[in-house]
């Protein structure tokens, strides 16, 4: 006779979800908030630099801040990886744009331009911030003679330094000079093979910068004036500097060539010296495609920076241009050759 059995039954998995808030959401949420932050500051950045709008405040930081500007495209990038990787799409498509566009204005550093039509005489022109004097003056004099310097700007020029150069052989080299030289970092220079003749091109500035007349043989002469703005460390010295760049001569068409030299204070990334180039000048790195060469370094408290500039009449060509180690001071030596029209 068969016998019944009773199954025995196999207890049940409850596979619902547990009834708390996954910890690892809040978390999420958490860094989501982290990353929101700096890609905010990125955009705003980028705002600001690619509409000018740093030129709306007298602000020591926010003009500093647009120098960084290489820079800081190279970390949107690196800021669009971590996004990217992190799964924030939306935020890594907004560091990507402004990263994007900071770039679009960097390229035409890199890309030399097409230069206009000029077979006149050909110029090597050099600028040298001196350092307070501190400059090397046998490596001062040991550039000239070798990359054949026709003029010399040199700002932060003191009589100390005017002796250790012409001991260098520096007169024997350039023998026409209009020097204000003083102790310390206000004053500057300008060292020639041709005559020149000084003159006055606008109106008085913090640092001294001296203009002279270059004279060409056999055709019109040149005005050349050693730049040497305030640089832009507090919000009074910001609106002096935007003031002395405003007030630098500007090239006339009809007029005598003008070229200035020296130390802007400026990068390519500062509205003030854009709208300086864009009154009928050109500048020498951008044209050549070197507009990103680091003029300036004041490591740990600076990165190097493309502050010193040869800002050429746009009739001229610009034949060459290169930066040089400056022993002794904290600017490097520029070099252009400047092709008159």
């Amino acid at each position: 006779m068969a016998r019944w059995t009773e199954a025995v039954e196999e207890p049940v998995q409850d596979l619902a979800e547990p009834d708390f808030a996954p910890e690892p959401r809040r978390r999420s949420r958490f860094v989501t908030f982290l990353l929101f932050l700096p890609t905010l500051v990125f955009l705003a950045y980028a705002v600001v630099r690619v509409l000018s709008l740093e030129t709306l405040v007298d602000n020591a930081f926010v003009v500093g801040t647009m120098a960084l500007t290489p820079y800081v495209a190279a970390l949107g990038f690196l800021l669009t990886v971590i996004m990217f990787l992190s799964r924030r799409r939306l935020l890594a498509l907004v560091a990507l744009i402004s990263a994007l566009a900071l770039s679009a204005l960097l390229g035409p550093r890199y890309l030399s331009e097409e230069q206009p039509q000029a077979d006149g005489e050909r110029l090597r022109i050099m600028a040298a911030n001196l350092y307070l004097g501190r400059a090397d003056a046998r490596a001062i004099v040991n550039l000239v003679r070798q990359q054949q310097i026709d003029i010399l700007a040199m700002p932060e020029l003191t009589p100390t330094e005017v002796s250790a150069l012409d001991d260098a052989g520096l007169a024997d080299l350039l023998p026409y000079r209009v020097y204000e030289d003083r102790p310390g970092g206000d004053g500057g220079g300008i060292a020639a093979k041709l005559p020149l003749r000084k003159v006055i091109l606008m109106p008085d500035s913090a640092l001294s910068q001296p203009s002279a007349v270059v004279d060409l043989p056999g055709r019109d002469d040149l005005e050349l004036t050693a730049v040497h703005v305030l640089p832009p460390l507090s919000d009074q010295d910001t609106r002096t500097w935007r003031t002395e760049l405003a007030d630098l001569p500007k090239a006339e068409p009809g007029e005598r060539l003008r070229i200035l030299a020296g130390d802007f204070n400026a990068t390519l990334d500062h509205a003030a010296f854009r709208d300086l180039v864009d009154r009928g000048y050109a500048d020498a790195g951008e044209e050549s495609g070197e507009g990103l060469d680091s003029t300036w370094s004041s490591l740990p408290t600076g990165p190097p920076l493309t502050i010193d500039h040869i800002v050429t009449d746009s009739r001229c060509a610009i034949g060459s241009y290169a930066v040089h180690d400056l022993p002794g001071s904290d600017h490097n030596a520029i070099v252009a050759e400047v092709i008159l029209p």
